[in-house]
């Protein structure tokens, strides 16, 4: 009985200790990369003086800081007519150089994908028959399909992604009885994709067929 309860904690213990503590030397090591990066755009702006002040009182993420500011600084620019221009011209130059154009378009078009789950354009996840009964796969509504395609019956545009590419896909046109809403956001369902299937909504928050 002794052994069985010690056990079960120690179990517990390890499924409590294990994610923390990765998650701790995960942060710490990124927060630190960081700062060590960021240390010669801060020691121009602060001044050595300042710089050492840091080191002595050991400020950790200050180097997360001016790269948030550096970031938000970007996006600003990046938003106004000169800025776009700017980045357009870098984006031209890169999508010149061999190598760095196809991993700079890869990346791109997955965080471009991620950025259009906050818009309108897509709007659920579904379930769909695909390619055959009784196989399932998870596709997004973008919107309805025009009425002269779809004729009487009410169809929808469904996007289904390819794994773990979310960029490239198929596009399917369904009649609406065909689907089956999922309580599942565009967001998680693109993780999903992304993760083979290994990232799925949290415990308690069950991926179910919505009830109509």
């Amino acid at each position: 009985m002794f052994k069985k309860a010690l056990k079960k904690n120690l179990i517990a213990g390890l499924l409590v200790t294990i994610p923390a503590a990765l998650t701790y030397m995960i942060l710490s090591f990124v927060i630190t990369r960081v700062d060590r990066a960021m240390k010669p755009v801060m020691t121009g702006i602060l001044g050595p003086e300042n710089i050492n002040l840091m080191e002595e009182w050991h400020i950790p993420g200050m180097g997360f800081l001016f790269l948030a500011i550096f970031i938000i600084g970007v996006g600003l620019v990046g938003t106004n007519i000169i800025g776009k221009k700017v980045v357009a011209m870098g984006e031209k130059l890169l999508h010149k150089i061999p190598v760095v154009r196809v991993i700079y378009t890869s990346i791109k078009k997955v965080v471009d994908t991620l950025s259009l789950t906050e818009t309108p354009s897509f709007q659920k996840m579904v379930l769909i028959t695909y390619p055959r009964e009784p196989l399932k796969t998870l596709g997004i509504v973008c919107c309805d399909t025009p009425e002269g395609i779809s004729g009487d019956a009410k169809m929808l545009n469904i996007f289904v992604p390819t794994s773990p590419n979310p960029t490239t896909g198929f596009l399917f046109m369904l009649p609406e009885k065909d689907t089956q809403p999922l309580e599942m956001s565009v967001e998680e369902g693109l993780k999903m994709i992304i993760s083979f299937g290994m990232t799925h909504p949290e415990a308690g928050e069950e991926t179910l067929p919505i009830k109509t």
